[in-house]
């Protein structure tokens, strides 16, 4: 029978060696919960630590095996003993009694106390981390904006059905939601509206049009009461407008500072809102691509899982011009090529924080115009077979 392996734990309070049912190190992190929470932490990092160095000395003469827990030592513990056989701990430990036993807390109830002040402390510096990370501004930031979408679009269609009763006409002529609302909140009436005035807002055609429409509009008039609350409600419509813009602007810089090869790859705004599915930053940059390309699309995929028909190509990348604005048989692959590029970024952002945007770019442009020219013309239609099913042989006849 083999003999068992040796065994070091790191603990969050210090280290214990054991070979042979036997205790051959035992060293408890010295100073306070503080000072053992970074120890342990650096340990959960594949840090060696000098503790866990002392222990694997103390073990090396009679063991060549050496199961270690935590795991994450393990690549770090082989390159510093290329002699040693490292593995994971494959068995439960009573560890609580075993530093009772020895000596090094006074009972189990102290070892569970002392463990809970490091785990707390490090729970509380991963929060503050998770905080401190710009990106996850990002996430905050792009919720925002999805909220501000709503809010504009609720007062401009409250302001386009009030103003309707006297200027129904003009919804027809002005599809600019902005312009739209700062006509309103402008004139506040038909009547009120000048072709000077207009034309800074719409341009000298349209306010041409609109001043004819103006005339003879079959709309109600309005009192100067009711003109000044339809005119505040497109101020604030309008005010709406102006903080969106500043939210751009935001979320513009905040890409630019902490995400640059994805900005440039999806756009400062759709890569926001990509950051912001995955959950951050880090989470976008785990992610495969062939997950990113459907993210948005979550109805639809689970929708393929459960009939095996009409599989999403995209999520909401297809918000991306390269995309939607490409004909309808090149969208798949150029939706799978961004998403390639995508995820890509992503990680280079995350892990190396490097600014290749540049080169990303011109490979994602070139292997674009390799499909574009491969593509350029529609698959032939697939005509399908008549069904031989219920039709009659030659010579038979009905009886």
């Amino acid at each position: 029978m083999a003999p068992s392996p040796a065994i070091i734990a790191t603990t969050p309070i210090g280290v214990i060696a054991l070979a042979d049912g036997a205790v051959k190190y035992r060293k408890l992190f010295d100073g306070d919960a503080g000072s053992r929470a970074e120890r342990f932490a650096k340990a959960l990092e594949g840090e060696v630590i000098e503790e866990v160095r002392e222990a694997v000395s103390a073990l090396r003469d009679g063991s060549r095996e050496i199961a270690v827990a935590p795991s994450t030592l393990l690549t770090n513990l082989a390159k510093e003993y290329p002699d040693l056989s490292f593995r994971e701990v494959d068995g439960p430990l009573c560890l609580e009694r075993l530093f009772a036993e020895n000596g090094l807390v006074s009972s189990v109830e102290e070892y569970r106390r002392l463990v809970k002040e490091v785990m707390d402390r490090i729970v509380t510096a991963e929060l503050k981390e998770a905080v401190a990370r710009r990106d996850m501004m990002i996430v905050h930031a792009v919720h925002i904006l999805e909220d501000l979408d709503k809010q504009i679009n609720m007062f401009y269609t409250r302001c386009r059905e009030w103003f309707g009763l006297n200027f129904p006409e003009l919804a027809d002529l002005v599809d600019d939601l902005e312009q739209y609302m700062r006509i309103v909140a402008e004139f506040g009436s038909r009547r009120n509206m000048t072709e000077e005035r207009l034309r800074e807002i719409v341009g000298p055609k349209k306010a041409r049009e609109i001043m004819e429409k103006a005339a003879s509009s079959v709309g109600a008039d309005l009192s100067p009461e009711d003109e000044e609350r339809v005119k505040e409600v497109a101020r604030e419509g309008l005010r709406l407008v102006n903080l969106r813009k500043e939210q751009e602007r935001y979320l513009e810089e905040l890409m630019s500072a902490e995400a640059p090869n994805l900005a440039a790859i999806a756009g400062p705004i759709l890569g926001a809102k990509l950051i912001s599915m995955a959950g951050g930053l880090e989470k976008l940059a785990r992610l495969p691509a062939s997950t990113i390309q459907v993210l948005g699309a979550e109805k639809a995929l689970f929708r393929f899982f459960r009939t095996g028909r009409g599989a999403p190509k995209h999520g909401v990348i297809f918000q991306h011009p390269y995309i939607h604005g490409s004909p309808r048989w090149q969208r798949g692959k150029i939706a799978r090529l961004l998403a390639t590029k995508i995820a890509l970024a992503a990680r280079i952002d995350y892990f190396s924080r490097e600014d290749r945007s540049g080169e990303l770019r011109k490979s994602l442009e070139e292997r674009l115009a390799e499909i574009k020219k491969k593509y350029a013309q529609p698959p032939p239609k697939k005509h399908r077979k008549p069904s031989k099913k219920g039709k009659r042989k030659k010579g038979k006849k009905r009886k």
